[in-house]
């Protein structure tokens, strides 16, 4: 069954966007279920996934047309979608760099233009609060959005509103103690989350009113300006003895619209402005509903949750984490504790010594606790005995890249720009590991549209960790994915550690400073455009196109697609603006040989 577009859930929106404060409302329910099970799209996405691409087809073809090239932009463009990964304040700046860079409202270099080509963005932990800042802000541009963060980045989030920050942690604690008498205790996620908002929300009471699903209100979303947003969490199992999520761990989404995740013992949604609601068998177990508890500053605090690990345990303050020692962790008890992560830990336990309403009873009381819409429900074993969602971190499982929204059929994504701020190395750059986790964990789920992609020895063997790499070139059966690294392209560069929650001004515009040089790979021609006006766009084993204008052997991707659409013009002109787009983007990619599998391992 599908969601219909009902007055109830549209009025419920807009009640919740109206009323001040962080508690949870009762309200009637919606005449419709409120458990969808994922057989597609709901009517809500599909609409506006399909106004969406229609505007993106246009932008991406003036972007097209703008680098001069001779590509046929008169028929459908691929759909785009764009991953903002986690990694903290260093993902949210670097993030916010390659979107300016992206965004033609905002910047005039070699990629401008290309963020509105998007048709879907998703994001999890650090990049969530990016994502979250930029929709709640009515799809706000990164220059505007600085003027905000700036001052209170300097203050950094454990000393809200500077000299106020005495007031600000009585408010959130009357806030947390509201949520409370509204029968639904807080956690030290609801606390972390406030301060979030503090920073990147707008609004009165440090962004107390903005709810996710009243974004389906603001003008950019109406007027389908804005990429459809998604954003990823996980869940842990709290009825054993793991406190972390496994790596093959189910995907959950929360969108404007909905709520749920497509793994196949789930493989249902609810109604995001009804989350909070406690059903039983997909039934209200009342006659009242719930709204408000969509909290946006809520949602990006859920995925970025990360106080069941044991490492943020490991200071002189230990939280309650240390109930979830693994036995993994025992080797690095000699190890020399990270000075920020102290800090950090340190910063958080002093925080929740000033809200009494904030206790400590079990390990569930370091998760993001949500009401289980699915509890009960005989199609969805994985969590049908949960009462309460115990949501972590969306990055825990080891896919720091929100890839598997856009791996779904239904979506019909081509091209996923993926942009990876971890901090694998020593440098705390990426390595390709998270990627490389995610082709994994996409393996293991049966997810066929992600294309091979090597093991970090690879990236590292063949020095490709500080450049754009480009997988599934030669696959018609997979998507297209650009993996987009942070790494050091200014003087300044783009490495500052996960936890650390306090820059100053000059760091943030050096940080966002190396985003814009990462996203235009420092404006360069060669990058936007690729094999430049070239009479086709194939690449062969032996190597890839050059950036002079010639082309490889031409016997690979841009010969196997054409073949196969021969028969219908339409689906050809589709393909072929499909494999320009590609060789624009790739200009830089690992060669063919080394991103595919060994033969005997490819069926395809």
């Amino acid at each position: 069954m599908r969601f219909p577009t009902s007055a109830t859930v549209v009025v419920t929106a807009l009640i919740s966007r109206g009323l001040a404060g962080y508690a949870p409302v009762p309200t009637s329910c919606p005449a419709t279920s409120l458990v969808r099970l994922a057989t597609g799209l709901s009517d809500q996405e599909e609409a506006y996934r399909t106004a969406r691409k229609a505007k993106a087809d246009v932008a991406l073809g003036a972007w097209l047309d703008k680098i001069s090239c001779s590509f046929d932009t008169t028929g459908e463009m691929p759909t785009v979608a764009f991953t903002s990964s986690g990694g903290g304040d260093r993902a949210l700046l670097i993030g916010a760099g390659i979107i300016q860079a992206f965004d033609g409202r905002d910047s005039s270099v070699s990629t401008s233009g290309l963020y509105q080509g998007l048709t879907y963005h998703s994001a999890l932990s650090g990049g969530s609060w990016l994502l979250s800042s930029i929709m709640a802000n009515d799809f706000a541009t990164i220059s505007t959005l600085l003027e905000t963060w700036e001052p209170n980045f300097a203050n950094g989030l454990f000393s809200p509103d500077g000299s106020n920050a005495t007031a600000v942690r009585a408010q959130i604690n009357d806030d947390i103690a509201a949520k409370k008498a509204a029968g639904f205790k807080g956690t030290v996620a609801d606390a972390w989350s406030r301060l979030l908002s503090l920073q990147l929300l707008p609004g009165p009471d440090y962004g107390v009113d903005n709810t996710l699903s009243a974004i389906t209100n603001l003008p950019s979303f109406v007027n389908h300006e804005m990429p459809y947003p998604i954003i990823t969490s996980l869940n842990v199992d709290l009825s054993g003895t793991l406190c972390l999520p496994p790596f093959n761990g189910s995907i959950w989404e929360f969108t404007p619209y909905e709520f749920g995740t497509w793994d196949s013992e789930v493989a249902a949604f609810t109604p995001t402005a009804f989350l909070g609601t406690s059903l039983s068998n997909g039934i209200p177990s009342s006659n009242s509903c719930i709204t408000n508890y969509d909290n946006l500053g809520f949602v990006m605090g859920t995925s970025s949750t990360l106080f069941n690990d044991p490492g943020v345990g490991s200071g002189p303050a230990p939280l309650l984490a240390n109930f979830c020692q693994e036995p993994s962790t025992s080797s690095n008890t000699t190890s020399t504790p990270d000075p920020i992560l102290t800090e950090f830990t340190d910063d958080i336990y002093a925080l929740l010594t000033e809200m009494p309403a904030i206790t400590f009873a079990s390990p569930a009381d370091l998760y993001a606790n949500w009401p289980n819409p699915f509890y009960n429900l005989a199609s969805a074993p994985l969590v049908s005995a949960q009462k309460t969602l115990a949501m972590v971190d969306g990055g825990e499982a080891g896919q720091v890249n929100p890839i598997f929204p856009f791996l779904q059929p239904a979506r019909n994504v081509d091209v996923i720009l993926v942009n990876d701020n971890d901090g694998d190395t020593a440098e705390l750059y990426p390595d390709g590991a998270e990627i490389y986790y995610t082709y994994l964990a996409a393996l293991e789920a049966g997810l066929t549209r992600m294309p091979f992609v090597p093991s970090p020895d690879v990236f590292i063997a063949q020095n490709i960790t500080e450049r754009p790499v480009f997988f599934g070139c030669n696959d018609s059966s997979t998507a297209t994915v650009v993996w987009i690294p942070n790494s050091p392209l200014t003087p300044a560069g783009g490495a500052i550690e996960t936890a650390q929650v306090q820059l100053n001004v000059s760091q943030t515009q050096s940080m966002v400073a190396n985003g814009v040089a990462v996203g235009s790979q420092n404006d360069s021609n060669e990058w936007a455009e690729g094999p430049k006006c070239s009479s086709s766009y194939g690449t062969s084993k032996a190597g890839i196109a050059s950036t002079t204008g010639d082309t490889g052997t031409g016997e690979g991707f841009a010969e196997s697609l054409g073949e196969k659409s021969r028969r219908e013009s339409r689906t050809r002109k589709f393909l072929m603006n499909f494999i320009a787009f590609a060789s624009m983007i790739c200009a830089f990619y690992l060669p063919i040989d080394a991103i595919l599998p060994p033969m005997a391992n490819s069926s395809k």
